[in-house]
C-alpha cells in the first residue's frame, strides 16, 4: 500500500481536490478493474474519455481520480488530481506502485518493424531461459511456470510493471520485451529503466497511427536517446537507419548483419528446410552454430540475440548450446506440414516482412513458391499495394485472401492488394474465404514446393466487422492434409 502523493512523485499537478496522502491499494485505468482503494487514471483515449467512467470507478471504490480534466463536481468523497499528461502519469504512478522493479532488473527493450518476437524470445533463451529472464511481447508474458496473456504487444503500464514485480519476486534477473512504436509514443514505457536497447530492422508500418515514416522512426528512435553511458545499442548494421540511430547514442553499442564493417556478422552459413547453420565472428571471438530456425532474416534475429547475449557477458559456448535447443516461436516461420512440399506459416504483414520471408524461401525451396496472404482492415492501408509488389515479384503463385478485415469489406481490402500488381501479372487467384484459400494453395502444391501463409501467424481468431472467430492457418493445414503429415 502507498500513499497518492507518494505515487504522484514530482508529476506536474495543475491542480487537486481532497486527501493527498490518501492510501492506494491498486492502479488502474480500466474501471471495470476498480477495486476498493484503487487510483483510477482516467486516460482520454482516442475513441472515449475515461473521464466518462468515473462515475463507474467510483463506485466500485475507487480512492482517487486522475486525469486531465479538472476536478468535477459530484465527487467530493475521492481524491482528484488534474494532471497535465494522463499517460505520463500513469506510467509514473504505476511504477512507484510496485517500487520501481525495472531498476532491479536488466530490461533489454527490442524494438523494430519486424523480427520482435523472436529477438525476444531468443535473448530469454541465451541469457539462461525462462528461470533467470522473464519475457514480454505479442506472445504474452512469461517467466519459468507463468504465463501472462496480453492484448497490446506492449501492455498498458499497469499490467507491465505488475509483471515486472511478479517476475522480481520468482528470482527473475532480467526482461526482454518487446517495444512497439505506439508504446513509446503513448507513453507507457516512460518508467522503465532499459540497460540495452536492439534495433531489428525498419519499414513501412502502423502509419494509420503514426501519420507519417518520420513519426514512425522518430518513436522508435526515442528508445535509444534513453541510454546513457552504462548502457548498450545493437543496431542492425544492414538497415538504412543503423546509421542514424548510430549518430544519436550517447552509449556503447555494437553492430550485426552480413556486411563485412558489422561487429556480429557470418563468416559462413547454410540455409536449409531442417534450419540454419553457420559461424559468426564476434569481437571475443567465433560462435559456430546450428539452428532450427529457418531463413536469412532469421539469422538476423540470431544475431541480434547473440549481440545482445554477448555484451551481456555470455560466453561462445553457451550461445551456442542455447541455439541449438531453441525451438521456433510459434507463427515465426513455422513449419506446419513437411512432406512431398513444404507448408509455412509466418506473421509477416508488411512489404518489408513479406518480401524478406519470400527471399529465404527461394533459397530453400527446390520448387515453386506459392504464397497466401491479405491484409488486416483498418489498418495502415498504404502497405496493401506494396505487398502486392513484393508478391507478383517473388511469388511464383498467389493467393489474396482476407486477414483481420475488421470494419472493412474484405472484398475491398482484396481490391486494394490486387491493384498493386504488376502490369500483366496474371498468376493469382482471389479467394475471401481464408479457410478455402488455404485448401486453394495446398492443391496448387506439388513435390520441392514451398507454401506460405503469411500475415496471422501465431494468431487463432479471425476478426470481422460483427465478430470475432477461432480461426487458425495451422489447424486449417491440419485438416486439409491429415492430422498424420501436418
Amino acid at each position: 500500500m502507498k500513499r497518492l502523493d507518494e505515487l504522484l512523485g514530482k508529476q506536474e499537478s495543475l491542480a487537486w481536490r481532497g486527501d493527498l496522502r490518501v492510501p492506494i491499494h491498486g492502479v488502474t485505468y480500466d474501471s471495470r478493474q476498480v477495486v476498493p482503494g484503487s487510483c483510477y487514471v482516467a486516460i482520454k483515449g482516442f475513441q472515449r474519455d475515461g473521464a466518462d467512467f468515473v462515475a463507474d470507478a467510483v463506485s466500485r471504490g475507487a480512492a482517487a481520480v486522475v486525469s486531465v480534466h479538472p476536478p468535477a463536481p459530484g465527487f467530493a468523497n475521492v481524491t482528484w488530481v488534474q494532471v497535465k499528461n494522463d499517460r505520463r502519469a500513469l506510467s509514473a504512478i504505476a511504477s512507484r506502485f510496485h517500487d520501481d522493479p525495472s531498476r532491479r532488473l536488466q530490461v533489454i527493450g527490442v524494438t523494430g518493424t519486424n523480427g520482435k518476437t523472436t529477438t525476444v524470445a531468443l535473448i530469454q533463451a541465451l541469457l539462461g531461459g525462462a528461470g533467470a529472464v522473464a519475457a514480454a511481447g505479442t506472445l504474452g508474458m512469461n517467466f519459468a511456470g507463468t504465463d501472462w496473456p496480453v492484448k497490446l504487444t506492449t501492455p498498458e503500464a499497469p499490467e507491465l510493471f505488475a509483471f515486472m514485480a511478479a517476475a522480481l519476486r520468482a528470482g527473475c534477473t532480467s526482461l526482454a520485451m518487446e517495444v512497439s512504436s505506439a508504446s513509446l509514443s503513448l507513453h507507457r514505457v516512460d518508467d522503465v529503466a532499459f540497460s540495452q536497447a536492439v534495433f531489428t530492422s525498419f519499414s513501412g508500418d502502423h502509419l494509420d497511427f503514426h501519420g507519417t515514416m518520420e513519426s514512425y522512426f522518430e518513436a522508435k528512435l526515442s528508445l535509444f536517446r534513453r541510454l546513457g553511458s552504462d548502457h548498450w545499442a545493437i543496431i542492425n548494421g544492414d538497415d538504412a537507419m543503423g546509421p542514424r540511430i548510430i549518430r544519436e547514442l550517447n552509449c556503447r553499442y555494437v553492430t550485426f548483419g552480413f556486411a563485412e564493417q558489422a561487429d556480429i556478422r557470418p563468416l559462413k552459413h547454410a540455409f536449409g528446410p531442417e534450419g540454419t547453420r553457420g559461424v559468426l565472428q564476434t569481437p571475443r571471438g567465433k560462435i559456430e552454430f546450428q539452428s532450427r530456425l529457418l531463413g536469412r532474416f532469421n539469422l538476423m534475429n540470431i544475431m541480434a540475440a547473440a549481440s545482445a547475449a554477448l555484451v551481456r557477458g555470455a560466453g561462445a559456448d553457451a550461445i551456442a548450446a542455447a541455439l541449438a535447443a531453441f525451438q521456433p516461436v510459434k507463427g515465426r516461420a513455422s513449419i506446419a506440414h513437411a512432406g512431398d512440399f513444404l507448408v509455412v506459416v509466418d506473421y509477416a504483414h508488411t512489404d518489408d516482412a513479406l518480401e524478406n520471408l519470400l527471399k529465404a524461401f527461394r533459397e530453400i525451396a527446390r520448387g515453386r513458391l506459392i504464397l497466401v496472404f491479405g491484409a488486416g482492415g483498418s489498418r495502415d492501408k498504404t502497405k496493401r499495394p506494396r505487398m502486392a509488389r513484393v508478391a507478383c515479384r517473388h511469388a511464383d503463385q498467389v493467393v489474396v485472401t482476407s486477414d483481420n478485415p475488421r470494419q472493412e469489406d474484405p472484398l475491398a481490402i482484396i481490391a486494394d492488394i490486387t491493384a498493386g500488381f504488376d502490369p500483366g501479372f496474371t498468376s493469382y487467384r482471389t479467394e475471401p474465404d481464408r479457410r478455402a484459400a488455404i485448401r486453394l494453395a495446398l492443391g496448387m502444391a506439388g513435390p520441392g514446393d514451398v507454401v506460405l501463409i503469411a500475415g496471422k501467424g501465431h494468431e487463432d481468431y479471425q476478426i470481422f466487422r460483427d465478430r470475432t472467430v477461432h480461426f487458425d492457418d495451422f489447424e486449417v493445414v491440419r485438416e486439409t492434409l491429415g492430422q498424420g503429415h501436418a
